[in-house]
């Protein structure tokens, strides 16, 4: 019984972290500026080609209003491609 607690305690602390994550991303052109900064940072080509897409995807959101699809590109452009 307690192994089955434990388990769905991990669970939704995976699947809860990715949505408080989200909620300290401002999506705004500070955000993108250092978002920017941090995608430049990054040493594996493939993770900054990643986070770049991510990045552009984040522009066109907010640049079409839409703040939580610019929040989503934001989070996956940090992440880097790296599936934490």
């Amino acid at each position: 019984m307690l192994t089955r607690i434990l388990i769905a305690g991990a669970l939704s602390a995976t699947f809860a972290s990715p949505v408080f994550a989200q909620a300290d991303i401002i999506c705004d052109q500070a955000g993108m500026e250092r978002l920017e900064t941090d995608v430049s940072l990054l040493t594996d080509d493939a993770r900054r080609a990643y986070a770049a897409d991510q990045l552009a995807l984040a522009k066109q959101a907010l640049a079409a209003n839409d703040i939580d699809k610019c929040k989503t590109h934001m989070a996956s452009a940090l992440r880097g491609g790296s599936s934490d």
